[in-house]
């Protein structure tokens, strides 16, 4: 009986390992369909994982890393509770509560990793192919007007693209997000794509380029560079490849700017916006303003009746002497507002998502705006965790990374590759300057969480 109950308790885990493989390789291909979709994937990896890791649970206490992230978590259910005292109207305790999940995708991730049962193999097919079809479809839509399905080619909006996903403004980012599982660790899912290696990684890097360039995605088409850039230093191998596949791509990228005004415009606004700020018909270097407007205090303004509306400030005469200056991209306004903001309760923040709620107070004050967030991975977290917070989610990838760099020498190839590809989207996630969505929305909280898990668990890569 205890043979047969053994046996019985293999298959089941077999099975459950299985399904949680499954659930990965459709991981990517959830950011396409949808939030629910992602969300119900990440329950059932939650379910399948408590059944398949009951016993390794308690390691999250003896785990320093796994400890200091659960800490984060933690405080941002603290700083969300808190401001619920102050604030009865906050709604968002069953947020800081559900949040949690994303803490179980990092558990549960690092440990099916650990263990040698992650198929990166799928997975890298998944996040290749979605890419893949992703940047042709974008390119045909660009060239003919149409997408695979039908769609006009800016029937969304006047500039953006989204191929078959339909959303204008995620598609770039989602090739930004999953191009470099492909590209870096595509010669792994066969021998004869290896000896393929070079060819192929400058055809790919091609197309994902102008998957990204053609849909408009300004921000995703830097930081597409950007990590372009690092795996050209990081990366011996694939050096060359990209050094010629960058060649190409600006030869793409100019003859396509000097035959479409649209697009060009569109890229060079980009550029003055990050540059320049404009304020009564004047132009002012976006640094200049950052220096002058960070914490400056409006004591003048404290006694006046708080706004609703930016665009009531216009027709204020009593602010006619104040700098307004022309939103452009508005980031700029935008940073502002949430460097004021975090001000108020900067050790301990505001809780999830308080951002679009807590900049309505400042709606009063020159120069301030509400929007869903702040643009920003670094301001958001400091807002809604504060400086605790912050500082706690900082030193998990600090030390996640810096585990995995003392001991890169020990690691095959094979790992040093994952190693260095995680590094890369770190460095691009989270690169300072980079205005991004929200931290805490579906998208970004669960591959942010999904990566930490995989590099928290890389021990033994099994491909």
């Amino acid at each position: 009986m205890q043979k047969i109950s053994f046996v019985s308790s293999k298959k089941l885990t077999d099975i459950n390992f299985k399904l949680l493989n499954m659930l990965y390789f459709c991981l990517p291909i959830s950011f396409l369909v949808g939030n629910g979709f992602t969300n119900a994937i990440i329950f059932l990896i939650f379910i399948i994982g408590v059944f398949s890791f009951p016993r390794k649970l308690y390691l999250v206490k003896n785990d320093s890393i796994m400890f200091i992230i659960l800490a984060f978590f933690i405080t941002l259910l603290i700083s969300t509770l808190l401001d619920i005292q102050e604030n009865p109207n906050n709604d968002n305790f069953f947020k800081s509560i559900s949040y949690f999940r994303y803490f179980f995708l990092f558990l549960f991730t690092s440990f099916f990793v650990k263990i040698e049962k992650f198929n990166f193999k799928y997975f890298i097919i998944s996040c290749l192919t979605c890419t893949f079809l992703l940047s042709l479809d974008i390119s045909f839509q660009f060239l003919s007007g149409f997408n695979v399905l039908g769609f006009k080619a800016y029937e969304f909006s006047s500039i953006h693209l989204a191929g078959f996903i339909k959303e204008k403004f995620i598609a770039g980012g989602y090739i930004q997000k999953f191009y470099i599982f492909g590209l870096i660790l595509f010669p792994f899912i066969s021998k004869k794509l290896e000896k393929q290696k070079f060819v192929l990684s400058i055809f790919l890097t091609v197309i994902f380029f102008t998957g990204i360039f053609y849909s408009g995605n300004r921000m995703p088409l830097l930081m597409f560079l950007f990590s372009i850039f690092l795996i050209i230093l990081l990366i011996k191998n694939l050096r060359f490849p990209m050094i010629i596949s960058i060649l190409l791509c600006s030869v793409i990228f100019f003859t396509t700017m000097k035959n479409n005004n649209k697009l060009y415009e569109h890229y060079l606004s980009f550029y003055s916006n990050a540059i320049y700020m404009q304020a009564k018909g004047k132009a002012f270097p976006v640094i200049d303003y950052l220096k002058e407007y960070t914490f400056k205090k409006y004591p003048e303004l404290e006694k006046k009746e708080k706004k609703h509306f930016p665009s009531e400030f216009s027709k204020d005469k009593s602010l006619s002497k104040y700098k307004i200056i022309h939103f452009a991209s508005g980031h700029a306004v935008v940073y502002i507002t949430a460097i004021d903001l975090w001000t108020d309760s900067p050790i301990i923040g505001s809780g999830i998502k308080s951002f679009r709620i807590k900049c309505l107070s400042k709606l009063y004050l020159p120069n301030r705006v509400c929007q869903a967030h702040p643009h920003n991975f670094y301001l958001e977290l400091l807002n809604d965790t504060g400086l605790i917070g912050t500082v706690l989610f900082l030193f998990a990838i600090f030390f996640l990374l810096k585990n995995k760099f003392l001991n890169f020498k020990n690691f095959e190839k094979k790992e040093k590759l994952l190693i260095l590809c995680i590094f890369i989207i770190i460095a691009s996630e989270f690169f300072p300057m980079r205005s991004s969505g929200s931290f805490f929305s579906t998208r970004d909280s669960s591959y942010i969480f999904f990566i930490l898990g995989m590099l928290h668990g890389l021990k033994k890569v099994k491909i």
